[in-house]
């Protein structure tokens, strides 16, 4: 059974189906899958790096988008750290004015990074986001996570299908395997991470 490919992975969800009845809402089943995949899924696989110049307070987040992880200094800058705040603390911190900080600070807020105080010159950015995942369609045909977790693709897809077809029996088969393979997927990254950050300590420390 081949699921590599968004058609294997319609075929393989028709096959389970056993319905050759479903080719027009079978890349619905798909889109719904993905939109959850990007509400729930965090990864290191979804860590995107992007290198950025900027003198304004607003620096427009990616089209990709999903949720901040880190935004830095360029390591050869002479500038003051950056740290994240929330929005709140963001506003607080503009009413008082503080212009002259011998710290950067930053928040996520319409779109954009918010840079406090705003940068009277250039700063070279290093932004740290996870990314969206790339939609299958007949033009893109495979991605980074049918790739690694083609099971993932298929027992969403199922999860899917079964409230169209009104198999409320599925339901919960589907839901239990996909979470399952979340849990793992997630279990599997926060290790990665937390190995990557040891070893960076040890290296550090030497």
């Amino acid at each position: 059974m081949a699921l590599s490919t968004y058609s294997e992975i319609k075929s393989t969800v028709a096959d389970y189906l056993n319905r050759a009845d479903l080719t027009a809402v079978l890349p619905s089943f798909v889109t719904l899958a993905e939109s959850k995949f990007n509400r729930e899924l965090r990864t290191r696989d979804m860590l995107t790096r992007v290198q950025t110049t900027s003198d304004d307070e607003y620096v427009s987040l990616p089209t990709d988008f999903l949720q901040h992880y880190s935004l830095e200094l360029d390591a050869a800058s002479a500038q003051p750290p950056m740290d994240y705040i929330g929005p709140q603390e963001a506003k607080v911190l503009k009413a008082q004015n503080r212009t002259a900080s011998t710290t950067y600070y930053y928040t996520v807020i319409d779109g954009a990074f918010e840079i406090i105080p705003a940068p009277g010159s250039d700063l070279d950015l290093r932004m740290v986001y996870y990314a969206k995942i790339p939609a299958l369609s007949d033009s893109n045909t495979t991605n980074w996570l049918l790739t690694k977790s083609p099971d993932l693709y298929l027992y969403s897809a199922l999860l899917e299908a079964a409230p169209y077809l009104k198999d409320d029996d599925r339901v919960q088969l589907w839901a239990a395997a996909r979470q399952q393979v979340m849990d793992a997927m997630n279990l599997e990254s926060e290790r990665a991470m937390r190995s990557t950050i040891q070893l960076t300590a040890r290296r550090r420390a030497f």
